[in-house]
């Protein structure tokens, strides 16, 4: 095994908010809600091997359709550095594909901690891949600060 060239420095949740369906019979109705992930991805302008990468997952409900268990809407911000030896030409898809990847277990694991204390049963996000989205998303530049 070997480390990946891709390392994350830090990550912070910039917003948590969690509301459980106040209809006790929103079980048996069995809605899923609407489901979304968005992500960004900045490249740092004055440190190219350093990235700023944003991932929003949330759940609400649909037009028309019985409340979800639960509805929420959880955002996160984590700082990675790709390996100055990586090729250059890869760092911005293997960070728009990984990164987000990355990110989105802790956001798996925050909703998972907050809805197992919650009146339902705990919600498990879907496995999801970013290997689409990395091939299709350009990167932004992002100024030090």
């Amino acid at each position: 095994m070997k480390a990946s060239p891709l390392q994350l420095e830090s990550y912070v949740f910039t917003r948590i908010h969690m509301d459980a369906c106040e209809d006790p019979e929103c079980l048996e109705m069995k809605s899923t809600g609407q489901f979304q992930v968005n992500t960004q991805c900045q490249q740092h302008n004055e440190e190219p091997s350093r990235w700023m990468v944003t991932i929003r997952v949330s759940v609400s409900q649909k037009d028309g359709e019985p409340c979800p268990p639960y509805i929420f809407d959880i955002e996160v911000v984590g700082f990675f550095q790709v390996a100055e030896e990586y090729p250059a030409e890869k760092k911005a898809p293997m960070v728009k594909a990984n990164a987000p990847a990355v990110l989105f277990g802790s956001v798996r694991e925050m909703i998972a901690n907050i809805t197992a204390r919650g009146p339902y049963p705990r919600f498990d996000l879907p496995t999801v891949t970013f290997i689409d989205e990395a091939q299709t998303k350009p990167a932004q530049a992002v100024e030090k600060k």
